[in-house]
């Protein structure tokens, strides 16, 4: 028998479930008139172990279907490091003085470091501390292999970051040259730190509105050449509907980075799992949440319509221990 059963969990699969309902365009499944015949003996054994909390998945889904784009060239990765910057001089025409400063500073959370003039503001969480830890390692994975693909920067591009909490990789877009960048985030106080940061460095081309990633739209925002859906889809209860609007406002590339769902099942099964979600200040959002596995990713993008999708591979173990384990990864789907 081509199937094999899989452990109990609270995961949901995306292949092979005909009770799943199906939307306009693609499909997650194959239509009726595509769809292999069933056999009545396997179809009544899928129901015995689904009614039992079991899935079952076809052996010829055991590897990973989605090809990654190819490591990027010194060259994109020296251009990548000339864009970047963390430390940035006060510009004279923020109004403010040093006091008037360092108070603001205190009123944020802070999820990236920075280094304003003379103030050296820490990353809150542990883990995210030091100006060349875990958000510059990031920015090393995913800017070269960006680059490579907009010809070694950002020039005439437009871009929109959903979920920019304070403004870090807006920042970084608006220095790799891209004509205009519009941030968005839930959060009106993230907001408010991000638009304190660009006028606090004197950075123009950049904006910032509060805007739910659920309720976003090409009317409301425009469409932009490319966007940034970093660290957001795992947070999310209606993935589909939000990758749909990240569909709708992406004129040609998408950059999605998120945690992945981790299972016993092979990596060539996608699955979204039910899980918990964490809620505070920097977290606005559902308590629950469905993380994709590594292989829902990729289903999930092209089934709201995008035509192809890459994954960044890790081009050096200076990577967090997220992305090297295969916790975390990063995808660039394309319009």
């Amino acid at each position: 028998m081509g199937s094999q059963a899989y452990e109990k969990g609270n995961s949901m699969s995306l292949v092979g479930d005909s009770s799943m309902p199906q939307t306009g365009g693609s499909s997650l499944a194959a239509s009726p008139a595509t769809r292999p015949p069933v056999n009545r003996a396997k179809r009544a054994l899928r129901h015995v172990f689904n009614t039992l909390g079991y899935a079952l998945a076809r052996k010829d889904r055991e590897r990973f279907d989605c090809p990654s784009l190819p490591l990027p060239s010194a060259e994109m990765v020296e251009r990548a490091a000339g864009y970047f910057a963390n430390t940035f001089p006060i510009s004279p025409e923020c109004g403010l003085s040093e006091a008037e400063i360092g108070k603001r500073l205190k009123d944020y959370f802070w999820h990236y470091p920075f280094q304003f003039g003379d103030f050296n503001v820490e990353a809150d969480e542990l883990h995210f501390r030091g100006l060349q830890g875990r958000h510059y390692k990031r920015y090393f994975h995913i800017f070269p292999a960006l680059l490579s693909l907009t010809g070694g920067s950002l020039s005439s591009q437009t871009v929109l970051e959903i979920g920019c909490n304070a403004g870090f990789w807006t920042l970084q877009a608006r220095r790799a040259g891209a004509s205009s960048v519009l941030g968005l985030d839930i959060s009106a106080k993230n907001v408010e730190q991000a638009s304190f940061i660009r006028d606090l460095i004197g950075m123009d081309g950049i904006e910032y509105r509060v805007t739910n990633a659920q309720e976003l739209s090409r009317d409301a925002v425009g469409e932009f050449d490319v966007t940034f859906f970093l660290g957001v889809l795992y947070h999310l209860d209606k993935p589909i509907e939000a990758l749909a609007r990240l569909y709708d406002v992406t004129k040609r590339w998408a950059v999605v980075d998120t945690t992945l769902a981790r299972s016993d099942v092979p990596d060539g099964v996608p699955i979204l799992k039910v899980e918990e979600d964490e809620v505070h200040e920097q977290n606005v959002s559902n308590r629950i949440a469905l993380v994709p596995s590594k292989s829902a990713v990729p289903l999930l993008l092209k089934h709201v319509g995008f035509r192809e999708v890459f994954w960044i591979q890790n081009a050096s173990k200076n990577l967090p221990l997220d992305y090297l384990t295969g916790a975390r990864m990063t995808f660039i789907a394309v319009k």
